[in-house]
């Protein structure tokens, strides 16, 4: 049975923001600050519209938007909800800004390097042996592909995108896993699974090793890699 608290005093009024930021501000912080938890039922409209001092249409709007990012859940003819989970389109929204704000080509890939070097150190440090094995068969899947001549780059980088996807999930915790996943939605119609092999074998040999050090120098040279790769798409 569903949570129901009386979070309706919580919400405090903020100047300069619009009506719907600051309903949308309002519940961000109570849920950073802890006062409102994972499906709880959030007050009415009409109570979240009169505590605030906004009108119903910018409440309306505000949970409109919050459930498009997987915060809320709006079950019609129950109430508003605090998610449960964590729901992968959180980080759509991220994807679209990044698109239309035109973001630095050198910026992503700073990005996909820290959060790759971040993701490896996570599983080097706190994945079992079985979380390592599971991770080196998926890698011999591409060994495989180069040994019998793989050349069909669709296979060859469904084999790549697997290995990252499998490391994300390696990490055993969902919020690095949701984040190294938006990640790899950025990179991948730029992935070139012809040149993956080599920098996958070291990154995971470092692993496999337990080796911070040569995970380093393995990830960087694995994107060292891939920008090469991109002058042959």
């Amino acid at each position: 049975m569903a949570r129901t608290r009386n979070v309706t005093a919580l919400f405090e009024k903020k100047a300069k923001l619009s009506a719907v930021d600051l309903v949308i501000e309002s519940i961000k912080n109570i849920l950073i600050q802890k006062k409102i938890l994972p499906g709880d039922l959030l007050p009415s409209e009409q109570a979240l519209a009169e505590g605030l001092g906004v009108g119903r249409g910018s409440v309306r709007e505000a949970l409109k938007i919050l459930d498009a990012f997987g915060i809320v859940e709006i079950i019609h003819g129950d109430g508003t909800y605090i998610a449960t989970s964590a729901n992968k389109k959180i980080f759509d929204p991220l994807i679209y800004s990044l698109i239309i704000t035109n973001t630095n080509s050198n910026e992503l890939i700073q990005l996909r390097e820290m959060v790759e070097i971040g993701v490896i150190s996570t599983i080097i440090d706190c994945a079992s042996d079985e979380d390592i094995r599971v991770l080196q068969a998926v890698h011999e899947e591409y060994e495989e592909l180069g040994r019998r001549g793989e050349t069909a780059i669709a296979v060859l980088n469904a084999c790549d995108l697997k290995f990252h996807r499998t490391l994300a999930s390696l990490t055993n915790n969902h919020l690095i896993e949701n984040m190294y996943n938006f990640v790899i939605d950025i990179f991948a119609p730029t992935i070139n699974g012809t040149y993956g092999i080599g920098p996958h074998r070291k990154i995971m040999m470092a692993i496999s090793d337990r080796d911070n050090a040569a995970a380093v120098i393995a990830e960087k040279q694995h994107i060292a890699t891939w920008r090469e790769s991109q002058r042959h798409l």
